[in-house]
Formats: C-alpha cells, structure tokens, sequence
C-alpha cells in the first residue's frame, strides 16, 4: 500500500521546504492510499499556503503539477475549489514553459484548465460553485473560447453560479467567455437555476446574453416562469423577475407543462400568489382561458389555494366572470370546490361588483339552493381532488373530517407538522396565556410597598417605592409580560378564526414566542418587586432573588440541551445524507473536501 512517510507528510502541511529537501529522491514518489502528492497535501491543509513552497515543489518535481489523486483532482482543482488565487497564479504559470501535447496541439497551461476529475469537473467548475471570483477571472482569462460542458450531474460553471445566485461569477462567465454554455441537469437552463435563487439581477444578465432562453422547457415542461410563478426564490425578486420574463417574450404564458397541461398562472393561482397573478393577467389576459388536462381553469386553482384575495382578484375581473361557471371534465365548477372546501361561502362571492351579481342573478335562484346543489356531489369532488397529483405542484390530502389542504413538498413536513400539533394543544396554550395576562395585570394593581394614604395633595394614591429603582424594573417587566401576554392570547383567537393552516404559521411562532418572553419578563417581575420591599434585609432580598433567577439557570441549562441534541441529530442526518449520496454516486472524495 502507498503511504507518505510522517515527517515528509508534516513538512507538506506547514509548507517547510527545508525539510521537504532531505526527500529529494523520494518525495516525487510517495504519495498517500488516495494517492495525494505532497502538492495536494498543502494545498488542502488549513495552515496558511506558500506561494514560495509551491514553486520550491515543483522546480523540484516538475510533473506534480499535472498529477492527479484518487478523485481525479489536479492541484489546479484544489486551489481553485479552495479560492488559493495565488497558488492557481503560481501553477498556470509553471505550466506556461512546458511544450504542447503532440496529440491534442494544446498548451500545457489549457491541458491543465480543461482537465476533469471524477465528477468532471473542471477547475473553473470547482471555482464558481464556491463563488471565488478572482480565480474564475484568472481560468476565464486563460482559456475563453473553450466550452465548459456540464460535469456528470450535467451543471456548466454557469449554472453552478447561477443556481447559487453568484452574481459577479455569472456576469464574468457570460462577459469573458466566448463559448459558454447555458445547459444543467433535467433539461434546465441557467436560467431556470436564476429563477430558483431568486436573484433578479442574475435573471436580467442572462436575458440580455441569450433572451431565448425565457421559453425554454426542462424534462417536466417547466419554463423558467413556471418556477418564477410558483414561488422559487425570494419573494420580493420573484414579482420582478416575472415581470422581465413576460417583457422578454411573453408566450410564456402561454407554456404548459407535460404532466398536467398547466400554464404559470395556474402556478400562481394554486399558490395564491396574488402579486405574481396580477402581473401575467395584465400582460396576457387571455392566458386564463386555459385549461389544463382535467379541465381546471385559474379560478379552479385559486379555490384549491384558499386563498379569499386570489379569488378576488379573479372574480372581481368582468371578463374572467363566466370562468366560476365553467366545468372541468367531470362536470366540477369552481363553485362545486369552494363548496366542499369551506365550512362557508365568501361574502364577495354573493356581495361585489355588478357583473359578479349579474351572473349570480342570472344563474343562481338562491343562495340557500346554490350551497345544497353544490354540496350533494362532495365526495365525489373530493375523490377527484385528492387525484391532483403530487410532483413539484404538490398534493391535495383529505382527513378524517372531510377537509383538505395542498401540501406543498418544497417547504417538507415541519410547518405543517407544528401547526397541527398546536392546534391539538391550542386549550391548554390558551390557559397558559390567559394565565400570565391575568396575573401580571392584577401585580399592577397591588404594588409591592403599597400606595400613600396619609398624605393630602396629588401624591395620595401614588406607590411609596416610585423612586426605587428596584420598582421601577419591576413596573416596566410586569408592563411586558402583560403586554406580551395579552397579544399572545390576542393571536390565539384570530388564529381560532382564520382555521389552523400552514400559511398562518408566522402567526403561530409570533404567538409562541410572545408566551415565551412574557413568561421570562413575569420571573423578572417577580424578582424586582421582592427585592425593592425586601432591600432592607439585604440576605433575605438576595436570597429570594437568586431563587427567583434560579428558572434563567434551569432555561439555559435546558436549551443547552436541546441544542446539543439537535446538532447531535443534525450531524447524524448529514452523516446518512452523505452515505447515501456516496452510494448512488460512487463518490470518493475526502470529506475535507466539502
């Protein structure tokens, strides 16, 4: 088995070139079981890297420079994966010398530039996935006609960059590259990688460079503004980036995907993304006519978003009226969905615009009759529902009870999750809320010390310890506790009426932080006021104090804990993650490579 001797192998890690003299002979040779030089070795070490050991290696051993390890990885690679600018300097320029390959006519330094490892990869691959600008400026510089294709995963450098939203790597790569390539896995494009890290900036760059790319499908049939509409990236982007994709060509709208024929609007609307709805209906208001393979239109979607503001937006629209009306294959309106999927009809459903009333006047006798026609096919409705599908637009989920919800497989289980738990528990989070409001509002009103009696004047009634400072901590904790408190209970009662759904969960975690701290703030309370009518027994005031402050040790020693706990768990799953990753890719890379 190859090994490296332990004294060549540390001098490799501190970059002592002395020592590194004494293995003239040997050094070239020796090399570690993944079969890393002394050249990969210091390149990896988190010691600082020498430019002067680097050189020193390789006018000594002149062939390290294009030696590969076990993964395929050149010293290039490493320096660059790493964002070594100086050492990747030193390496293309000790390449420069070196004669052309007789076979392919290239020079050393593009031989060096172009060359994969196990994955593929290229140097410049390695450096825009981890966004060091100076060495991709430096690996453009060198080689800018050459088309760096995609690896075995199939990611160009561009679309390594712009899936992670690397703006400067992107515009260096479009700007100083000649032949670049767009292309990633599953059929996407760079552009559909700028949409999902929702860096508008990133969008506009690659528009201006190859604006075809805005109709462009991947194997599902997804354009990049099927994703844009769906709510990829970051919402305050996803709005602009829209509205660029529909200025570019707005036929867009007009794509559907292959698995169920839907448009970007549908997208939309099944996520009640008002915002994103209203920009594609003001540019291509017929785009609505669409329906996909079971026949839904938008307002079917809107329905099965829940969302009353996306409704409006559609139903309040003259010319998208008779869209509530219109049937899907199995005969199913809009109405029939929003009828199965609410315990009641929304009031602008009924109350609204003139042409909403128009219709209803004109097709519907009664409301009375409308909700029991509506409601006599409801199991049948819901069996069609729940055939949805799942992919990326989700699945419908039907419980015990006869309601469902879209689960959206981006976000995963723990929202979700958490929201239900909390509504299992919302009795007892509401007498622990109502609790602490009750409590910390009546310490108002019996203040520690007491209130002055025997006084004539405007300070009868006021509190004898106003000016100690102790009361005063105590007055402005037991105002937060109460405060807190009281919106936590507040919430608990808007949440009771809005239903217990996932998009309410901002909701729920403001709630359950305000019990939290209104909690700790009660404690604080507690503590000050014992101290301000205790001060004159200072131990005893102490004492209490430290008993109180107690439930702070207890807390953090508890979260301590759990944090532990949940890095153990977290190292764990990366830990399988990993494995399995290794198992169905066959990777071999040393881990101090990520």
């Amino acid at each position: 088995m190859a090994y490296l001797d332990a004294e060549l192998y540390k001098a490799a890690v501190e970059g002592n070139i002395n020592t590194l003299k004494k293995y003239t002979e040997t050094s070239e040779l020796s090399v570690t079981p993944k079969r890393n030089t002394i050249l990969h070795i210091h390149l990896i070490s988190p010691s600082k890297r020498s430019v002067t050991f680097v050189k020193e290696v390789l006018a000594m051993h002149p062939k390290l420079l294009l030696q590969i390890n076990i993964n395929g990885d050149t010293p290039l690679h490493i320096a660059a994966r790493y964002g070594h600018f100086d050492i990747a300097k030193v390496l293309i320029e000790q390449a420069k010398p070196q004669v052309k390959d007789l076979e392919s006519g290239v020079g050393a330094v593009k031989q060096m530039l172009r060359m994969r490892n196990r994955k593929k990869d290229t140097a410049l691959h390695e450096a825009a996935r981890n966004n060091h600008l100076k060495v991709v400026k430096l690996l453009t510089h060198q080689d800018p006609h050459f088309a760096y294709m995609g690896n075995d995963s199939e990611e160009t450098p561009l679309y390594l960059a712009a899936v992670k939203g690397y703006l400067y790597v992107v515009i260096e790569l479009l700007h100083t590259c000649t032949s670049v390539a767009f292309g990633g896995p599953s059929g996407k494009t760079a552009l559909h990688a700028a949409v999902m890290s929702g860096n508008r900036g990133i969008v506009l760059e690659i528009l201006q460079k190859k604006k075809q790319l805005a109709v462009e499908v991947d194997e599902n049939g997804w354009t990049p503004l099927h994703y844009a509409a769906y709510g990829h990236g970051k919402f305050f982007g996803t709005c602009v980036i829209v509205q660029r994709l529909l200025e570019h060509d707005k036929s867009a709208a007009y794509i559907v995907d292959i698995e169920r024929k839907r448009t970007a609007l549908h997208m939309a609307a099944c996520q009640g993304n008002v915002r994103i709805m209203r920009e594609i209906i003001a540019k291509c208001p017929d785009c609505c006519e669409l329906t996909d393979s079971r026949g839904w239109n938008v307002v079917h979607y809107a329905v099965i978003s829940k969302s009353d503001e996306a409704l409006q937006l559609l139903l309040r629209n003259s010319s998208l009226i008779d869209l509530i009306s219109e049937k899907d294959v199995n005969g199913n309106t809009p109405l029939h969905l929003l009828a199965v999927s609410r315990p009641y009809m929304p009031l602008f459903s009924f109350d609204g615009e003139d042409d909403l009333n128009a219709f209803y006047k004109q097709n519907i006798s009664s409301r009375d009759n409308l909700i029991a026609d509506l409601l006599q096919p409801k199991e049948k409705v819901l069996q069609w529902m729940e055939d949805l599908g799942k992919g990326p637009m989700g699945k419908i989920s039907i419980n015990k009870k006869g309601s469902w919800e879209v689960q959206d497989l981006r976000k995963g289980p723990k929202e979700a999750k958490v929201v239900a738990e909390f509504e299992k528990s919302k009795d007892s989070f509401l007498v622990v809320s109502g609790l602490v409001a009750t409590v910390t509002f009546a310490a108002a009103f019996t203040l520690p010390g007491g209130y002055k009696t025997d006084e004539q004047g405007v300070e009868q009634g006021t509190a004898i310890l106003t000016k100690n400072a102790s009361f005063d901590a105590f007055v402005i904790s037991d105002s937060i506790a109460m405060v807190l408190s009281t919106a936590s209970v507040f919430i608990h009662f808007i949440v009771m009426l809005l239903g217990y759904q996932e998009k309410y969960w901002w909701l729920i975690r403001s709630a359950l932080l305000f019990i939290m701290f209104a909690m700790g703030a009660m404690v604080i309370a507690f503590t000050t006021g014992t101290y301000a009518v205790l001060s004159p027994n200072l131990g005893l005031a102490v004492a209490t104090c430290l008993i109180g402050l107690s439930f702070f040790i207890y807390l953090f020693y508890m979260l301590k804990r759990l944090y532990r706990k949940h890095l153990q768990n977290a190292y764990l799953e990366a830990a399988l993650r990993i494995s399995k990753l290794a198992a169905t890719l066959r990777l071999s890379k040393p881990l101090l490579s990520h």
